[in-house]
């Protein structure tokens, strides 16, 4: 635990570094922290982040994994992960969050655990009105009916409402929900952040498993005087077909 600790603090101690010193532009990536009752464990440091994906090799869950088993946490990671279209298109910007989480034969006794997921620096779609969408999965397996997980999604401090997606009973079972918010305007740059807490149950017999993911969504509401241009530019055809019609009628007529 010890050397665990070291490793964290030397992890950021260099990210400090790093930040402060000139001429060093830091690029916009996906960071993620895993909170439980003993605190909050920045990930990045155990993880390849990226623009567009980010990635927890064995090392990295090896390492997490030992600082939640030393902190006495219910549960283990096996994977763990996100992506995104950074730094979005006109239509939309998502975030995604993914992995498979465990409550472990002979775990400790703290049943909390969140992980949070941002990216900022979007850039597409801005402007005008759209609607933030958090869509999140589980398969569940061993997890008794009614407990899972609960998940949200942020645009800056747009939130989702909080929505909960449950097993269904013992066996294999996939589920889903969503939840969405209206946004009056986009505006650029932005944040994207995905919230997942769970809440499975002690493991018995065997490892209760849930395979997660959620996604947030901003996706762009067309303007009405976009829709009214879009009308617009499909008079000349239907004029042009019309016309193609009546000469077609007068030359059979002819």
């Amino acid at each position: 635990m010890i050397q665990l600790r070291r490793l964290l603090r030397l992890g950021l101690g260099m990210a400090l570094v790093v930040s402060l010193m000139p001429g060093i532009t830091r690029a916009e990536l996906i960071t993620m922290s895993i909170t439980t009752t003993a605190g909050t464990l920045p990930v990045d440091i155990f993880a390849t982040p990226g623009a567009t994906t980010y990635n927890v090799d064995a090392v990295g869950l090896f390492a997490i994994n030992s600082v939640l088993a030393a902190e006495g946490s219910e549960y283990q990671f096996f994977s763990l992960g996100g992506s995104s279209n950074f730094p979005g298109n006109a239509i939309q910007g998502n975030l995604v969050l993914t992995g498979e989480i465990h409550s472990v034969v002979g775990g400790g006794p703290d049943a909390f655990l969140q992980i949070s997921e941002s990216e900022s620096g979007f850039t597409n779609p801005s402007g005008g009105a759209g609607t933030l969408m958090s869509a999140s999965t589980g398969n569940f397996t061993n997890q008794t009916l009614g407990l899972g997980h609960t998940a949200s999604s942020l645009l800056n401090l747009t939130s989702t409402p909080t929505y909960s997606v449950l097993s269904s009973g013992a066996i294999v079972n996939p589920e889903g929900a969503t939840g969405s918010v209206a946004v009056t305007g986009i505006t650029t740059p932005y944040t994207l952040t995905n919230v997942i807490t769970f809440g499975l149950s002690p493991a018995g017999a065997n490892d209760v498993i849930d395979s997660f993911g959620v996604t947030a969504t901003i996706s762009a509401v067309p303007e009405p005087g976009s829709l009214i241009l879009l009308s617009m530019s499909a008079v000349p055809l239907v004029i042009i077909l019309g016309e193609m019609k009546r000469r077609r009628r007068l030359s059979i007529s002819a």
